[in-house]
């Protein structure tokens, strides 16, 4: 097979055959439709954080969890008879789909055997509805923008309106390989089109909540498997196969542990020190690699070849031990992105980690 070549400038089905060669998705390529497409264990880790990251994203308004085994009219009236239903707010779903094509583009299908749509679906008063769509429309694309190599391959699409339904729809959309992604829709719905799913709900305004009205509907739908997809594809066009960079939040593994062996007789006592560690960092939950253990074969691999693994996985941070760790307790803390390392103390973690994380 010949070499994939990643970067800037490459074509849309040169960066799909890239991701097939990742660690993270396996797929077939057929006359625009990609096929198979499987999550690997480490793919499916960063979906689900992607998924998290999805859910928690709204902190101006109040979102309950709604149940996709029930009607938008029975998630409605369970919020009503729990909670307080002052405008606006939200309800949140995942809703299990199978066997569908989710349209990438003008010219790329992804055909998904099973996968999900998380949807978000605001409840708004009407008069203010318009300026609120065009706030989550900015908020929606900042978001992608936070955990971006390229921020600046996202857009919003120009907002068209049904005739008939008077249905606003807009997108975010990304530029990779030449293609225009849509990754994901954004509905103003009036309440006048949502009569038989509100079915006569209405919800309290103004300070005294002496008035009622219906409210208009602003939906947020994403497939959280093409978010996932267009997640692997933009770290890989930003720093290829040997170093995707996925962003620390959305990272499966926030950091590795590997051990650089000078004595054999030391070997047994760095890895009791490894597995130590990775256990202090997971109880601060900090999902931690541990890769001295005898299995990973650590003993045997140049720490060039540790860390390019844990690069190619996308861990954004890397912890070294040697004999000193063993001495005076000190790490060397390597970053992904810069691959500059620093030296810590044993005393440091997990806290110092959590903070740069987090930050």
């Amino acid at each position: 097979m010949a070499k994939l070549i990643t970067g800037k400038g490459i074509g849309f089905q040169q960066l799909l055959e890239a991701c097939r060669n990742s660690k993270f998705v396996a797929l077939d390529l057929n006359n625009g439709v990609i096929g198979n497409f499987q999550l690997t264990p480490i793919g499916r880790m960063l979906r689900n954080n992607l998924r998290e990251e999805f859910k928690r994203s709204d902190t101006e308004t109040v979102v309950y969890e709604g149940s996709c085994g029930v009607s938008l009219r029975e998630n409605l009236q369970f919020v009503k008879e729990s909670f307080s239903t002052n405008l606006p707010f939200g309800i949140a779903l995942e809703k299990p789909f199978r066997n569908e094509k989710i349209s990438l583009s003008e010219s790329f299908q992804l055909a998904l055997p099973t996968g999900s749509f998380l949807t978000r679906s605001y409840f708004v008063n009407p008069s203010v509805s318009r300026e609120y769509m065009y706030k989550v429309q900015r908020q929606r694309k900042i978001w992608w923008m936070r955990f971006a190599c390229d921020p600046g391959r996202y857009s919003i699409s120009d907002t068209r309106q049904d005739a008939e339904s008077r249905i606003q729809t807009t997108s975010i959309r990304a530029q990779l390989g030449g293609e225009e992604l849509t990754l994901e829709q954004l509905e103003l719905i009036p309440s006048a089109t949502m009569q038989e799913e509100l079915a006569g709900f209405q919800a309290k305004i103004g300070r005294t909540n002496s008035r009622k009205i219906t409210p208009d509907v602003i939906r947020i739908e994403q497939c959280v498997e093409l978010a996932t997809l267009e997640v692997i594809m933009d770290a890989i066009e930003s720093g290829g196969l040997s170093s995707v960079r996925i962003h620390r939040k959305l990272a499966p593994y926030k950091c590795g542990i590997v051990c650089v062996v000078e004595g054999a007789s030391r070997l047994e006592e760095l890895r009791d020190l490894a597995s130590h560690l990775a256990n202090v960092l997971r109880r601060a939950n900090v999902t931690a690699l541990d890769c001295t253990s005898p299995t990973n074969g650590s003993s045997e691999r140049t720490l060039t070849k540790q860390l390019n693994h844990l690069d190619s996985i996308g861990v954004p941070f890397s912890l070294v031990l040697r004999d000193q760790s063993l001495q005076a307790g000190l790490l060397q803390l390597r970053s992904r992105d810069t691959t500059i390392s620093e030296t810590i103390h044993i005393s440091d973690l997990p806290h110092y980690l959590l903070r740069i994380i987090t930050n």
